[in-house]
């Protein structure tokens, strides 16, 4: 995951920008009519805590084991557009659990640190009437800081990447035989660098 970044200069401390949402929420009624709010579906919150409390956090604190049970062993697939739309020969494709593991070893050993924002919620869609397979859509900002006294050529102590993903999750049981959702497909569409510094600017 995350393969395609670009360098940032941290000589100075550098804060990470903080994503401000709004919300507007439109009150309508008459007499003593309270107005009626629809939860969103149970599958958006268990979703979106595999993704803060698994896939995040595992990646974040470099725990192999937390960040791996996001995903179903069985059947799992990763491409990565690698930021360039317009070319299919650079694509980065797993068809593997083991090969995301493998890609996840090898971050943990190079980067001290580890940065990641997403959006909340996710955008979540339900793809059948069993309501076991949903298409799942965020946004993600992440940061890898190298090892103390070393640095990146040009003298750059991080790495910035931004995009969009597009996951499958399916409801399955788990090891133990308890159901639960995780991913199955992640899809990963990276922003170039000019599309990032584009962002920055606005």
């Amino acid at each position: 995951m995350f393969r395609n970044i670009i360098t940032i200069n941290y000589k100075l401390q550098y804060s990470v920008p903080v994503l401000i949402f709004f919300s507007i929420v439109l009150f309508s009624g008459c007499g003593d009519v309270e107005p009626v709010t629809t939860p969103p579906p149970p599958e958006v919150a268990e979703i979106s805590n595999v993704l803060k409390n698994r896939w995040k956090l595992g990646y974040e604190t470099e725990s192999l084991d937390l960040y791996m049970s996001a995903f179903w062993k069985e059947g799992y697939f990763y491409w990565s557009d690698m930021a360039t739309d317009d070319r299919i020969d650079d694509d980065v494709i797993f068809d593997n659990w083991e090969e995301e593991r493998d890609s996840a070893i090898r971050v943990f050993k190079n980067y001290r640190n580890i940065e990641i924002e997403i959006s909340e919620p996710p955008e979540v869609k339900i793809l059948n009437e069993e309501r076991t397979k949903a298409e799942v859509r965020n946004h993600y900002k992440i940061q890898l800081y190298v090892p103390e006294g070393t640095s990146l050529p040009g003298g750059y102590e991080a790495y910035y990447a931004e995009g969009d993903n597009i996951f499958i999750f399916e409801y399955r049981a788990n090891e133990n035989g308890k159901m639960e959702w995780r991913i199955t497909e992640w899809r990963q569409n990276e922003y170039s660098k000019e599309e990032i510094e584009a962002g920055w600017k606005q």
